[in-house]
């Protein structure tokens, strides 16, 4: 009995993990052509308010030459704002927005350049940065991380 309430409390998860599962975002607050950073479970979580121009080079790039290949609609639900964590998946440094080759992101402590639908496209990163499990509520509400 006793071993398994040890158990218990070794890997249940704190209140603050429970709190942190989801969020709730008002995308009205994010300006057309501004990243806007938020966290959500300890980590950065980008969102970027993409212009027309961002979206029509976005879905124009030859997705069979990258080396993480995803079309923009397949990243992007709502095609006016990308949604990704903002952890570079080489080392997981903090990429910086609008800055790289492609004006997406760009993570300098060894070169990663994103596009600005945060697939990777130059740079040691091997994966494109991560885009959450999220839901669009309204045109302007959206919900990251609810889990069915």
């Amino acid at each position: 009995k006793q071993w398994y309430q040890r158990r218990v409390v070794i890997t249940a998860g704190g209140r603050d993990k429970y709190a942190a599962a989801a969020i709730e975002i008002d995308l009205g607050t994010v300006p057309e052509g501004k990243n806007a950073v938020f966290t959500w479970r300890g980590k950065p979580l980008f969102i970027r308010h993409r212009t027309q121009e961002e979206i029509d080079k976005s879905k124009a790039a030859n997705v069979s030459q990258m080396r993480d290949p995803q079309t923009d609609a397949e990243r992007c639900v709502n095609e006016k704002f990308l949604i990704c964590l903002g952890v570079c998946t080489h080392l997981g440094c903090v990429p910086i927005a609008h800055a790289g080759d492609w004006k997406g992101y760009y993570c300098p402590c060894h070169g990663s350049h994103y596009d600005t639908c945060a697939r990777i496209m130059k740079g040691p990163a091997p994966l494109n940065l991560e885009v959450p499990k999220h839901e669009f509520i309204t045109e302007d509400i959206v919900i990251i991380g609810k889990e069915d």
